[in-house]
């Protein structure tokens, strides 16, 4: 019995221990920029509203380094703020293929005004420092410092 509370509460401060998830701003696979640059060509969007909260994020693209930008806002009065979190697949240049790693990561970016889907925040332009595909995002909920609390369970897209 005493093992298995041992283990038991090792497991526990082992999940506790785990870093939630990066911000794309905070890791070197984005930086911030000011336009899209030449040469980048619109691919599409994807977009939801689940739970009080809009989002949408844009995608261009040249030879899969990317330019996203992404919007959410907060559409009802519960005591979150609203935020997007996207998830990408990374390329691995030493192999020369595609990983099938994927990063997840919270868009910078964090709404709580609680009005319509118009009266959002805008995040204006994120590039990629490496080159990624299949980019999904979902709506979540936040605290109004930008943790995330928790998300939608659907990811939307690929864009």
């Amino acid at each position: 019995m005493r093992r298995t509370l041992i283990a038991f509460i090792a497991a526990v401060g082992l999940i506790l221990a785990l870093p939630g998830t990066a911000s794309a701003h905070d890791t070197d696979d984005w930086y911030k920029t000011s336009s899209i640059p030449s040469g980048f060509g619109y691919v599409g969007y994807s977009t939801s509203h689940v739970g009080g909260v809009y989002q949408e994020v844009a995608m261009w693209r040249s030879n899969n380094y990317l330019v996203l930008q992404g919007y959410a806002s907060d559409t009802r009065d519960d005591g979150y703020c609203g935020a997007v979190q996207i998830t990408y697949e990374t390329y691995d240049y030493s192999a020369g293929k595609w990983s099938g790693h994927w990063h997840t990561r919270a868009f910078a970016l964090v709404d709580c005004s609680t009005g319509g889907t118009g009266s959002g925040a805008y995040y204006s332009y994120a590039r990629s420092s490496y080159q990624f595909r299949n980019v999904y995002s979902r709506a979540c909920h936040a605290s109004s410092s930008g943790s995330i609390v928790e998300c939608e369970s659907n990811w939307h897209g690929p864009i």
